[in-house]
């Protein structure tokens, strides 16, 4: 499972999409309006995204499509944040809370999108070694 190289980035992609998770602030007191509410949801939906991904390592083509929803989701989950801190009363606040997570979201779009690079590879690997038997 961690003999292939994007099964590593992808496990490297969990573990960030779980510190992103951790250095959020969700505590009751902290979740006041809906906003955080919805930035929490888009984290937990990229950590098991992230996880099914890893999980189904064997299927490649069902890895690379969960893989592109990630990376769309990661991506959803940064404009939102950079358009709540836009709209927020104390934006420049808002704005340094999220920042580690802002640059934890965007490494995990980089490693999804090299492990997504690494299972193309692997997909044109079996097509050529199908097409020489």
């Amino acid at each position: 499972m961690l003999y292939r190289k994007q099964s590593f980035y992808v496990l490297i992609s969990i573990i960030i999409s779980y510190f992103s998770l951790y250095f959020y602030p969700y505590s009751k007191k902290n979740i006041k309006n809906i906003f955080d509410v919805i930035l929490l949801l888009f984290i937990i939906i990229c950590l098991i995204l992230s996880i099914t991904s890893f999980l189904l390592f064997k299927r490649k083509k069902i890895q690379l499509i969960i893989n592109r929803l990630n990376i769309l989701v990661h991506f959803s989950l940064f404009i939102l944040i950079v358009f709540f801190s836009y709209y927020q009363f104390n934006k420049i606040n808002f704005l340094l809370l999220r920042k580690r997570n802002l640059f934890l979201i965007l490494l995990s779009v980089y490693l999804l999108y090299l492990s997504n690079k690494r299972i193309r590879r692997d997909i044109e690997l079996i097509n050529s070694m199908d097409r020489i038997r």
